[in-house]
């Protein structure tokens, strides 16, 4: 085999000599052959942005031209002896050169070859991901590509050469508009993947926002901004969402009296802090490229989120009541009560809200980052916010609607202490990650047995009549039965819970990664967290799913955890450009990123088992 290839190359090498000895015979095959090889190529360039802001990302456009009737090799020629072509960026200190990008080759059979080849030929564009520094000082920059090719045509093949070109990129101050230029050239491959994503959404901060920066330009702030708000709506059907619900019914089903306006007021003030909130966090990790939802990550806001619960559901039992400052409550000669305790609600919840991230709020992070106006940016995630609350502002209205049902008396206080053993078991929930899990089932198993006794057959309080007796009664059975089957789970009794099959994920270490790219194999790189709601319906619906589990023994499952983020993980999120978790990278057999299959959310399994089978078939990436 090894002297057949030998003898292949032998032969191929007399061909191309035997047709040089011809055309050096005839005066046009000489003239032919020795064209100068730094003239076969020319090359321009351009930019994608008409300003660079300061920890933003851009694409330059390299196009080359190609002489007539000649070809340059790939960038990954078919053949190990070929000279691939190569395009090297160099930028001045503070602006990095991220990645380079390569048009797809032809493939084509040549008279001196005997298999198809892989070439450029035409005119064909490169491009290259630049990342600007914090630190960069506004101004002009020039930026200098090579592209480095051996050229040849059907018979023939000339001595290596390069072509230079030079842009000059303008980097400006935060409160400067951008404009997308060149939209014709950065549209197309290699800048956008065949679904037609940005291929720097995926690898990248700041790049992806394309999309919200056309809807601006084409449809104007208005519109925008209606997008962006029913955007917020469709958040609701994410698993993120979910532990919002159980506290807002707790909270404002507990708010005994009071008018259906009042109720209304409550709810209002209650969205109106949750957007607060989650603007200012949104904004925040906009401007500095940091981790949508990373709060959760600080053990001091969840002891604060759990101890604001706590002191709610404490106030459900009537220890005390919130209210607002007596100056405040002098001036609308009123005490207002419960109108502190929604806005602290509303605030809190905010916090919950934030990892809530999909390719939605990824855009709108990474176009907030590039425009650099921090007043705008704020003005779109409240907006945002305002699409996820507003069902929540009918939840909630709806819940206080409990406590103007006909005959509402003392069993109204009886109802308002079941919230406020809800509240009690949601303040754990946010807390079992610094608890631990046995702890947490301990706790959440205390919480219905007490509630159950306390509210089946100690607290007086309610209405007489044998149907209430009944209710008591269930209750109080509902509340040993809860405790009774959290204390059945194998945890609870010292032994190991068995865990779900699913797929085997191991530490991310950079040797895993190295070792798998050596080997040829695909990569699956997810990042997660504890405090991250859809990562675990991932865990549980998607990545337990058998066809998913069986097709990625194909590949090397790498996890990184952002549960509690130190230097090494900070390093990652950069590195990766992860902007909030889950995020879930495809790595080819080659060692790239198929950058149009990345998740920023949850899928189901048969949409993910889509996915992976694009790298984990056999012949992904090689």
């Amino acid at each position: 085999m090894i002297h057949r290839r030998w003898i292949a190359r032998a032969g191929r090498s007399l061909v191309l000599a035997a047709c040089a000895a011809a055309l050096a015979a005839s005066p046009a095959g000489a003239q032919g052959l020795f064209i100068p090889s730094e003239g076969l190529v020319t090359a321009g360039m351009s930019h994608s942005l008409s300003v660079f802001h300061p920890g933003a990302t851009g694409f330059v456009a390299v196009t080359a031209r190609i002489a007539e009737g000649w070809h340059i090799n790939s960038n990954k020629p078919l053949d190990s002896y070929l000279i691939p072509s190569e395009l090297i960026v160099n930028a001045p200190a503070g602006i990095e050169v991220v990645r380079i990008l390569y048009p797809a080759p032809v493939l084509r059979k040549l008279e001196m070859s005997e298999t198809r080849m892989s070439l450029f030929d035409g005119a064909v564009t490169f491009g290259a991901v630049l990342r600007i520094g914090e630190s960069v000082a506004p101004g002009s920059y020039a930026i200098t590509a090579t592209l480095k090719y051996q050229g040849c045509n059907d018979l023939t093949c000339v001595e290596p050469a390069s072509a230079v070109a030079v842009d000059t990129i303008r980097v400006g101050t935060l409160d400067e508009g951008v404009e997308q230029l060149a939209p014709a050239v950065f549209s197309k491959p290699p800048f956008v993947d065949d679904a037609g994503a940005s291929v720097g959404a995926g690898a990248t901060p700041g790049a992806g926002g394309g999309d919200f920066g056309d809807m601006v330009k084409e449809r104007g702030l208005a519109l925008t901004f209606v997008f962006i708000f029913l955007g917020g709506l469709a958040l609701n059907l994410t698993p993120c969402i979910y532990p919002l619900i159980p506290v807002t019914i707790s909270y404002f089903g507990g708010q005994a009296g009071g008018k259906g306006g009042r109720v209304f007021v409550l709810a209002l003030l209650y969205v109106l802090g949750m957007s607060l909130t989650y603007s200012v966090l949104g904004t925040v990790a906009a401007m500095t490229g940091g981790l949508f939802g990373s709060a959760l990550q600080n053990p001091l806001v969840v002891l604060f989120i759990a101890a604001v619960l706590v002191v709610l559901s404490l106030s459900m039992f009537g220890v005390w009541e919130i209210r607002l400052p007596m100056f405040l409550a002098t001036r609308t000669g009123t005490a207002k009560r419960g109108y502190a305790g929604a806005v602290v609600m509303g605030l809190t919840m905010g916090l919950v809200a934030a990892p809530c991230i999909g390719p939605f709020v990824l855009g709108l992070l990474t176009y907030v980052g590039q425009i650099g106006k921090p007043l705008l940016g704020f003005l779109m995630f409240f907006t945002l916010a305002w699409g996820i609350g507003t069902p929540f502002l009918v939840l909630g209205t709806l819940s206080g609607g409990i406590s103007r049902l006909p005959r509402a008396g003392g069993w109204m206080i009886w109802v308002r202490k079941i919230f406020g053993f809800i509240l009690l078991g949601m303040a754990i929930y946010f807390a079992r990650n610094l608890l631990g899990p046995r702890i947490a089932a301990f706790g959440y198993a205390a919480v219905a047995a007490v509630g159950g006794v306390y509210l089946g057959w100690i607290d007086r309080a309610g209405a007489p009549g044998r149907f209430f007796k009944v209710l008591r009664g269930a209750v109080g059975v509902a509340g040993f039965a809860i405790a009774a089957g959290i204390f059945a789970v194998p945890a609870m009794r010292g032994g190991q819970e068995k865990e779900a099959a699913g797929i085997p994920w191991r530490p991310f270490t950079e040797e895993a990664l190295a070792a798998a790219a050596g080997d040829g194999k695909a990569v699956l790189i997810d990042f997660s967290a504890d405090w991250c709601i859809p990562c675990h319906e991932l865990d549980k619906k998607t990545f337990a799913d058998a066809a998913v589990v069986a097709l990625a023994r194909s590949v090397v499952p790498l996890r990184v955890d952002l549960t509690r983020s130190g230097p090494a993980e900070s390093a990652l999120k950069n590195r990766f450009s992860v902007r909030g978790v889950p995020t879930i990278i495809f790595v080819d057999g080659s060692g790239a990123e198929r950058e149009h299959l990345r998740l920023t959310g949850f899928v189901d399994a048969r949409e993910f088992e889509r996915r992976l089978a694009e790298i984990a078939g056999p012949a992904a990436g090689r």
